[in-house]
């Protein structure tokens, strides 16, 4: 039993780490500000993946946890994106590199 637990957690962290590299890539290659949104939220994700392993011994922990991470990804995500969409309408352009240029 303490063997398959190891193995299960090890393939939990190794998964986390795939996830977050995907996302970081995601983050450093793209321009658009929805991308690098979805970026950020998948190295979110890979994060929260990689404490998993640590909450499987105790289920009650394991389960507070997970409602208090919906609840702060849902309330980010709302923020962000009408944060993107006062960029959108104020400057007409979601590309980075152009709000860098108008020093935004």
């Amino acid at each position: 039993m303490i063997i398959v637990d190891q193995l299960s957690a090890l393939i939990a962290f190794i998964t986390s780490a795939l996830v977050i590299a995907i996302g970081s890539y995601g983050l450093a290659s793209s321009n658009n500000l929805l991308r690098q949104l979805l970026s950020v939220e998948v190295i979110f994700n890979g994060l929260l993946l990689l404490v998993l392993p640590i909450l499987i011994g105790n289920p009650y922990m394991a389960t507070y946890f997970g409602i208090v991470v919906v609840s702060i990804a849902s309330v980010e995500v709302v923020v962000v994106v009408a944060i993107i969409l006062a960029f959108m309408r104020a400057y007409r352009t979601l590309s980075s590199s152009d709000l860098e240029e108008k020093e935004v």
